[in-house]
């Protein structure tokens, strides 16, 4: 693969990665804006997620069978659409709606991760887009705090849409032809997404796992903005955005894991993340509100998650070579389905037991992640088959 188109591959993943976490910081204008409580407008992640998680199931396998190029710029063009809408809409059902549809239609990285994964140096590659990905979730954060500090949330939106369409007229004028792996028909392909389900249990186990681990992720970052808007601090959503500057030390932490992880012990790695994670955790539960503390959470739990997702990925890609799109399905839809339930666990913690809610939802995903990792057999590719 070459350099430009790897770097092509990357920028697309990134991009629409961020989509999807563009209304964390805004939650609390949305809130206001639409009249409505944390625990109804926590529902935009739940159902986001919700929404990426039937994408993966409906369009992400699509990566196997059909030609790329055109299934990438078919989803960016209702993704431009989508977003307006969201920007435009003034019932908070019909904006509910959209925010599924938009985690629906953005679920383009995992068509990327793993074509980027059969070529050579494979690992690395699978870091650097990785990491893309962290960085453009991060800086959505930021980038929509900022805009959404000064000209309101639904300008957020509007550049979204039109990023979205600057990047499909690139990939449109410079993206080659890649050619799909396999010829199934559609319903076949997606009765084959069960099958694997049900004949590889190394793949359910190393996905609860990431599941567990992101989730705990998400506890955080759902509960944030409201932490931060609430009366221990009383920022704006600009400040709620600069967090995701902070966890950029998170990208850097999944691309060095890309480059050396042929060199780690995974089970082990893992189990060091998830002490760390809980350590971070631990710290945020006993200490009272203060920045510092808060800082130092960032950079740790995305550090631990995003290492997590890189080995577990890896680790997939190692036992099997075969139907790579497919399997990255289903890691990621009960990585997702994790992701999802964090969110909704940590509004609904926030709403009944503040901040030391929200600490204790992250510490009993953490847990149940240790424990299903301890009970993982270890796994070689001449029994996966």
């Amino acid at each position: 693969m070459s350099p430009r188109l790897l770097w092509l591959l990357t920028t697309a993943a990134a991009v629409t990665a961020a989509n999807i976490y563009i209304s964390q910081p805004l939650l609390e204008e949305i809130g206001h804006s639409f009249g409505q409580p944390p625990a109804h407008t926590g529902l935009v992640l739940t159902l986001t997620q919700l929404g990426y998680v039937a994408g993966l199931i409906l369009l992400a396998p699509l990566g196997d069978v059909v030609e790329k190029r055109r299934l990438l710029l078919a989803m960016l063009g209702v993704d431009v659409l989508v977003t307006l809408a969201a920007g435009l809409t003034t019932n908070f059902a019909i904006f509910l709606v959209l925010a599924f549809v938009v985690g629906l239609t953005n679920v383009q990285a995992q068509i990327v991760f793993p074509y980027v994964a059969g070529h050579h140096n494979g690992n690395r590659n699978l870091g650097i887009v990785l990491s893309a990905c962290l960085v453009g979730v991060l800086l959505s954060r930021t980038f929509s705090g900022l805009i959404g500090e000064h000209l309101g949330w639904r300008a957020v939106y509007f550049a979204m849409a039109l990023g979205l369409s600057l990047l499909a007229l690139v990939l449109y004028q410079t993206m080659p032809a890649a050619p799909p792996d396999e010829e199934l028909s559609y319903s076949r392909l997606l009765a084959s997404l069960y099958q694997l389900f049900l004949s590889r249990p190394q793949v359910r186990s190393i996905a609860l796992t990431g599941a567990l681990i992101y989730g705990s992720l998400t506890a955080f970052w759902a509960s944030l903005a409201f932490y931060l808007q609430g009366p221990a601090f009383r920022l704006g959503p600009e400040a709620v955005g600069a967090f995701g500057l902070i966890g950029l030390a998170g990208a850097m932490a999944s691309n060095l894991t890309g480059r050396y992880l042929d060199r780690l012990q995974v089970k082990q790695f893992l189990l060091a993340l998830i002490a760390m994670m809980l350590l971070s955790y631990l710290v945020l539960l006993v200490s009272g509100p203060s920045i510092p503390t808060l800082v130092a959470a960032v950079i740790l739990l995305d550090l631990g998650a995003q290492g997590a997702s890189v080995s577990n990925q890896s680790e997939i890609y190692r036992l099997y070579s075969d139907a790579r799109t497919r399997l990255n399905t289903i890691y990621k839809v009960v990585y997702f389905l994790g992701a999802a339930l964090g969110s909704a666990l940590s509004t609904w913690a926030w709403q009944h037991e503040g901040w030391a809610g929200v600490c204790l939802v992250g510490i009993a995903m953490l847990l149940l992640a240790g424990l299903n990792l301890k009970l993982q057999p270890a796994y070689e590719p001449a029994l996966a088959a």
